[in-house]
């Protein structure tokens, strides 16, 4: 590596970040913590297992505050996240000088317990310091099948203490939302839905739209005019996904894997509960009722070679969709731990394939609307990629 820190533009760092990952010094360990955001595992867990207990960040902000960027532990990376007299900042081994970094604050509804003892953080977290997160179903029927998804941490993440409710039913749900909407200091900008996969896969979509319908009245009690994001699995019944219309929702269900014999690899369960027909046909259908950008999918950049990953990019946009690309990170106790994450080179490319699906069809609205930690679209959708050498 050459060249110094100082003199690299955000994306940049953000590349290699995403590429190899961040190590911790015992600095950083000892003086991180509040009034920042501390790392909640509600999904899964990036990071070595011993530090699972740890206060630790869970993203942190680029050139000011321009780009947001996940802390995924990695015990070999050049680059090191440190701290010292009152200062966060980065440096990269073989580089000189350092960049500042920040990070998303704790938010007041994080300590809220009502005498009832409902608590919003068992229920919410906030992502990428912009979006209210809930994870609705911290289980999946692709786990216990023995067909997870490869990248997936969810089992290993769930199995120990997560400090979050297993099952949230539609009223907690939206409890939850108005609470945290009403202590917010501004940050949240979208709410985002998801959760594991139930066996029936029509009961699982209705779930997921009562879901969707309580974070929608939660929003509308707010006097927030903010978008709610569903990630869901596709029913089996397409006249399931009419019901999307006057939701004021907008969908999600995610390619991951465009090659065909890679996501069946990758894949299994998904592969056999309807497969790639059953997402691209969801993915057609929710666009014709509701419209121009409000269907997304996203890719798991880095599990396919380039060529592949850009001819599914476009065909998702053909359909009527936004694609999004999340750059793979290998997390521990998942079968993919050991696969190699893809260099910055090649994250490049995949964020300059996106960012001219982005341009070649009209595409005007990230997904992660500068709160992807692991993501690309925002970036792409602000023309920070230059064309590939």
């Amino acid at each position: 590596m050459a060249g110094a820190v100082a003199d690299m533009a955000p994306i940049d760092i953000k590349l290699e970040l995403l590429s190899f990952g961040v190590r911790l010094t015992p600095s950083l360990l000892a003086n991180y913590g509040r009034p920042y955001l501390q790392k909640r595992r509600a999904y899964g867990n990036p990071d070595p297992v011993a530090l699972r207990t740890a206060s630790i960040p869970q993203e942190l902000y680029l050139g000011g505050g321009a780009l947001v960027c996940a802390v995924n532990v990695r015990l070999d990376s050049p680059w090191t996240l440190d701290y010292a007299d009152g200062q966060f900042f980065l440096r990269c081994a073989g580089r000189q000088g350092t960049a500042a970094v920040g990070f998303p604050l704790h938010p007041r509804y994080y300590d809220q317990r009502a005498d009832d003892g409902f608590s919003v953080a068992e229920l919410a977290t906030l992502y990428g310091g912009a979006a209210l997160g809930i994870f609705v179903y911290g289980d999946c029927a692709l786990v216990t099948a023995g067909k997870a998804c490869h990248y997936c941490s969810i089992e290993p993440n769930r199995s120990k203490s997560s400090g979050f409710q297993s099952v949230i039913a539609p009223d907690d749900v939206y409890r939850a939302i108005v609470t945290a909407l009403a202590l917010d200091d501004g940050s949240i900008t979208q709410v985002m839905l998801n959760g594991g996969n139930f066996p029936d896969l029509d009961r699982n979509f209705a779930f997921y739209l009562r879901i969707a319908q309580a974070a929608r009245r939660a929003v509308d009690a707010s006097g927030k005019a903010l978008p709610i994001h569903l990630i869901a699995f596709p029913p089996r019944n397409r006249a399931l996904l009419r019901e999307l219309a006057g939701l004021g929702v907008e969908v999600a269900f995610n390619t991951e894997v465009y090659d065909p014999q890679l996501f069946a690899r990758y894949c299994p369960g998904k592969h056999a509960d309807g497969g790639q027909r059953l997402l691209f046909d969801a993915i057609e259908e929710s666009a014709s009722v509701l419209g121009a950008g409000r269907v997304y999918s996203i890719f798991v950049g880095g599990l396919e070679p380039l060529p592949s990953l850009r001819a599914g990019l476009a065909h998702v946009a053909r359909l009527g969709g936004t694609p999004v690309i999340n750059v793979f990170h290998a997390d521990p106790e998942t079968p993919l731990a050991q696969f190699p994450v893809a260099a910055p080179a090649a994250i490049h490319q995949m964020g300059w394939a996106l960012q001219e699906t982005y341009q070649q069809f009209g595409i005007s609205q990230p997904f992660y609307d500068n709160c992807g930690r692991n993501s690309l679209d925002s970036e792409a959708h602000r023309r920070l990629f230059q064309r590939a050498p």
